[in-house]
């Protein structure tokens, strides 16, 4: 009696394994298909991107470019129906696209004032590599809460903000960031906790 129970339940229970099996099979090859078409859309966006950043006539940073099976859309905005125009061949013209869906808009007076996307691509760098610098002095100096401060670098001026435990520590972390390569500027938002 025993064995025939044994039967009975193991054959049902090794169909159902092998058919997990083959089921779990199945959806790896989707899972690895789409690993796939998400790693060519990405490359496809890459190629894009790279192409706005070293255009003169483009501001990459307020270009957004998304790719679903190679079909690319643009979302940002540009000062000129030429610069929405310029945008969409490069991205017509990218090896692996389908085809383009341009959603830039044009901004009011051909531009809404200098800000950070406004920068090159060479300020840009250079400011995060100054936050970057100051965020690591500021981790390495005795006396200060990295974690608790943000900085965010522009155009040299560099903007300190968050709370700290006391005034020296406000002020050190202030010298700090003065201190550091290629400021021109602090300004200083931390707030004392109290």
């Amino acid at each position: 009696m025993h064995r025939l129970l044994v039967r009975t339940l193991t054959m049902p229970a090794l169909l159902a394994i092998l058919s997990l099996g083959c089921s779990q099979a199945h959806s790896k090859a989707e899972v690895e298909r789409t690993a796939g078409d998400s790693l060519h859309d990405a490359s496809i966006t890459m190629r894009i991107k790279t192409t706005y950043l070293f255009n003169g006539h483009l501001n990459p940073f307020r270009i957004n470019v998304d790719t679903r099976d190679g079909v690319v859309t643009l979302h940002g905005t540009v000062p000129s129906d030429v610069h929405r125009d310029l945008a969409g061949e490069i991205a017509k013209n990218a090896d692996g696209v389908k085809s383009v869906d341009n959603q830039l808009t044009i901004a009011q007076g051909g531009g809404d004032g200098p800000t950070e996307a406004d920068k090159s691509f060479s300020e840009a760098v250079r400011d995060a590599s100054t936050s970057a610098s100051i965020k690591l002095s500021l981790a390495f100096e005795r006396g200060v809460k990295a974690s608790h401060i943000t900085v965010h670098t522009d155009r040299g001026t560099v903007t300190l903000a968050g709370e700290v435990d006391s005034q020296a520590e406000r002020q050190l972390a202030a010298r700090v960031a003065h201190d550091t390569e290629g400021v021109k500027h602090v300004v200083n938002q931390l707030q004392v906790r109290g």
